[in-house]
């Protein structure tokens, strides 16, 4: 030991103490395995629409065949191929309506490639968003028509039925343009 002073002792360490000291650290948890079932929303033309609990190398068509079609739903405009993403949306549309192409996509890819513009999207499109259905999707365009564009996504306050809570869940997904 040294002595900075008269009254405060400096202890030294040596290696081996340094040593003996990282090892003595807990080791890290590995990371957490990727979920084995992904949560996907169906709406649109279906018996049964919802949000179902899937394997996660599942695909469209099973989720299409679990929710039951109806007899006037279009399946030509869906990839009913492509794989399961968690927090997907798929909407089924009736014969003659016309939807967007990212409406089957999952709301997990690239944001700027899958964001609805809540000041040009029509009915079929708002619809494709988590937590709006054929109602609040007809509440915003007749908001948008009579108080005209949203300047900012807050502005959904306004709509009757969308507080703080369902906005921080949209905000991710909608634009009111560049």
């Amino acid at each position: 030991m040294f002595f900075k002073d008269d009254s405060h002792p400096i202890e030294v360490l040596e290696q081996t103490d340094i040593e003996s000291i990282s090892a003595a650290e807990p080791e890290k948890e590995p990371p957490p395995e990727p979920l084995a079932t992904v949560f996907v929303e169906i709406k649109g033309a279906v018996y049964n629409p919802g949000v179902y609990e899937l394997p996660k190398d599942g695909r469209v068509k099973n989720v299409i065949e679990l929710a039951r079609t109806t007899s006037d739903a279009d399946l030509t405009l869906i990839n009913q191929a492509e794989k399961l993403k968690d927090e997907m949306v798929i909407y089924v549309p009736v014969k003659g309506e016309t939807i967007p192409v990212a409406v089957s996509s999952s709301a997990t890819d690239t944001p700027d490639e899958s964001l609805v513009n809540i000041n040009t999207a029509n009915e079929a499109e708002l619809m494709t968003l988590n937590g709006i259905g054929e109602k609040k999707a007809q509440t915003i365009l007749t908001y948008r028509e009579e108080n005209g564009l949203f300047m900012k996504v807050e502005d959904l306050l306004n709509i009757p039925g969308i507080g703080e809570k369902t906005l921080e869940n949209l905000k991710p997904y909608i634009t009111v343009g560049d």
